[in-house]
């Protein structure tokens, strides 16, 4: 008698347990990219309300990262479940990696990339948005997304040698390498690819001398505004709404260049199971946030 009510409490005690457990909120960690006009608590709140599931159970925490090489470390470390790049870069760093693995893929309402300027600079501004009208009248930046960003394959992008012009103005352009292909920098250092292709017409169009300064993702404004350089390469441009996250004030824009709709969460690839012949979509969920 005594054994059966010790077993009756014991399926008592796994069954609250298990309950508890099935109503204990779990937190998704996601890896960005530093937004920098905003902080990590209003943009997991805008996040929230963009992207989050309709689920009880369910909640986001977005932490920031000023590189690229920052935020993978922190998911081999498991700070973080996923990262989430713009398609592109999620699209590049997988046919480069085999470690990781599309998890999710969120659509915005449109994003964009545009030239940074401070605001005394609005004359270089209308010069530089002049130049990126007729790069894409003429179709040549079409053509250089064609090569450097749509194309498949694992070679890595080729260094673009840039124009010297005797006596003209020499234009200093921040880039990161932490947005690859678009911006992108080769293990040696040297910037390569679509940033350096782009830039090399501009300043071909403009008849100026372009200077690349090396610097993190979340360094950007604190480069235009000390006067290390003239113009940063992207900032994020939000193409739907009125509050830009990553925009500060004192800092004025070109006209976006590239654009996209996708956001692409990743985590590090795990070993898929064997195929059973049936899918479980509550096992599906549960590997699609990482909780193993």
């Amino acid at each position: 008698m005594k054994k059966r009510v010790f077993v009756c409490a014991l399926v008592l005690l796994l069954l609250s347990v298990s309950a508890s457990h099935a109503l204990e909120k779990r937190v998704i960690r996601l890896g960005l990219l530093s937004k920098l006009n905003s902080t990590e608590e209003q943009f997991t709140e805008k996040w929230r309300r963009t992207f989050a599931p309709t689920n009880q159970v369910l909640d986001i925490v977005v932490k920031f990262y000023d590189t690229l090489t920052a935020m993978q470390m922190a998911l081999n470390a498991r700070e973080i479940h996923e990262m989430v790049l713009p398609d592109f870069a999620a699209d590049y760093l997988m046919r480069n990696n085999s470690g990781y693995e599309a998890m999710l893929v969120l659509r915005s309402g449109g994003t964009g990339l545009a030239f940074g300027f401070r605001e005394d600079s609005a004359g270089l501004r209308d010069r530089f948005n002049g130049a990126v009208r007729t790069l894409r009248d003429n179709w040549k930046l079409s053509a250089l997304e064609g090569i450097y960003i749509a194309s498949p394959g694992n070679s890595e992008p080729s260094p673009v040698s840039f124009a010297h012009f005797d006596g003209a103005e020499t234009v200093k352009v921040a880039v990161t390498g932490d947005l690859p292909p678009i911006d992108y920098i080769a293990p040696d250092g040297t910037p390569a690819g679509f940033n350096t292709a782009v830039l090399a017409e501009i300043g071909n169009l403009l008849r100026v001398n372009i200077e690349l300064v090396d610097v993190d993702a979340g360094a950007r404004t604190a480069a235009l505004a000390s006067g290390r350089a003239d113009v940063v390469f992207w900032y994020e441009v939000d193409l739907s709404g009125t509050f830009q996250p990553d925009v500060p004030s004192g800092v004025i824009l070109s006209e976006p260049y590239y654009g996209w709709s996708r956001f692409i969460h990743l985590r590090k690839a795990v070993e898929k199971a064997k195929a059973s012949g049936t899918w479980d979509i509550k096992r599906s969920i549960l590997d699609l946030f990482d909780w193993r």
